[in-house]
C-alpha cells in the first residue's frame, strides 16, 4: 500500500532538511534518513535500504554539482576514493552474512565519535595554513587508496556509504581544507551510491514513489546547502561537521542496539 499524502509531504520535508544539511557539511546522512523511511513508509528493510541509497545518491550528486561549480572538489582524491571505495564495498558486501554487523556499527560509532571530538577540538586552533589547498599537492596514493578501500569495505558490510568516516579522514589525515573535503566527499559518495542503487534496482528493492518524492527534495536541499559551505571559515565548518558527526554516532549506537 503506497504512503498517504501526509506521509509523502512529511518525507519531502525531511528530505529537504536532511539534504540541506548534507550539502552544507558534505555528508549524505543516510544513517539518519534510514529509520525515518522505515518507520513511516516501508515495512521491508531491503526496500528501505534501496530507496534510502537512491535518495542519498540524488542528494550527493546535486550537492557535488554545486561544489564543482564552487571549485570545492579535489579531483585526484575523488577518483581514488571512488574507485577504491567501490572495490572495498563490493568485497565487504560478501561478508555481511558472516560478520556480526552490530559490532561493526559500534566500532564505526566509536570512530565517528573520536573524529567528531577531534574536529571540534581542532576548530579552536588557528591552523588553516595546515591544509593542502592545492589540487596538485604531492600525492600519497597509498594512503589515499587505503582510506578509500577501508571505508568502502566497512560500508559494504554494514550497507552504508560511510561518508561520515571518509570525510573526517580527508581533513585529519590527508589535510584537505574542510570545504574541499566536503565537495570531494559528496562527489565520491554519489559514485558509490549509484553503484549500490544499481544493485538494489536489479533486485527490485526500490520504492520509486518515495524515491521520487524524497529524492527530488533531497537534491534541492543539497544543492542549496552546498551554496553556503564557502560562507564558513575552515574552523567554523569543522565545528559544524563535528556536531553533525556526534548525531551520526548516536544513531549508529542506537541502530546497533536494536540488532543486539
Amino acid at each position: 500500500m503506497p504512503p498517504d499524502p501526509l506521509t509523502l509531504i512529511l518525507l519531502a520535508a525531511l528530505g529537504l532538511a536532511i539534504g540541506f544539511v548534507g550539502g552544507l557539511v558534505g555528508l549524505v546522512l543516510g544513517v539518519l534518513r534510514f529509520p525515518l523511511i522505515l518507520s513511516t513508509a516501508e515495512t521491508s528493510v531491503a526496500i528501505t535500504a534501496g530507496t534510502n541509497i537512491g535518495v542519498s545518491t540524488l542528494g550527493s550528486l546535486a550537492g557535488a554539482i554545486r561544489h564543482f561549480r564552487q571549485n570545492n572538489i579535489h579531483f585526484r582524491i575523488f577518483a581514488i576514493m571512488a574507485v577504491t571505495g567501490a572495490a572495498g564495498a563490493f568485497i565487504g558486501a560478501f561478508l555481511t552474512a558472516y560478520v556480526p554487523v552490530e559490532f561493526f556499527l559500534i566500532g564505526i560509532g566509536l570512530i565517528v565519535s573520536y573524529e567528531a571530538f577531534s574536529l571540534i577540538k581542532s576548530s579552536r586552533k588557528n591552523n588553516e595554513q595546515y591544509f593542502n589547498r592545492s589540487q596538485n599537492n604531492k600525492p600519497n596514493l597509498a594512503l589515499e587508496s587505503a582510506i578509500g578501500f577501508g571505508v568502502g569495505f566497512l560500508g559494504g558490510i554494514v550497507g552504508l556509504v560511510l561518508g561520515s568516516v571518509r570525510m573526517p579522514a580527508m581533513i585529519g589525515v590527508l589535510k584537505l581544507e574542510p570545504r574541499i573535503a566536503v565537495g570531494t566527499n559528496l562527489a565520491a559518495s554519489s559514485i558509490m551510491g549509484a553503484a549500490g542503487l544499481a544493485g538494489h534496482l536489479i533486485n527490485g528493492e526500490v520504492d520509486f514513489l518515495v524515491l521520487g518524492v524524497m529524492g527530488s527534495t533531497a537534491a534541492i536541499g543539497a544543492y542549496v546547502g552546498a551554496r553556503y559551505t564557502d560562507r564558513f571559515s575552515a574552523n567554523s565548518l569543522k565545528l559544524i561537521i563535528g556536531f553533525i558527526l556526534i548525531l551520526v554516532a548516536i544513531v549508529m549506537f542506537l541502530r546497533a542496539a536494536t540488532i543486539l
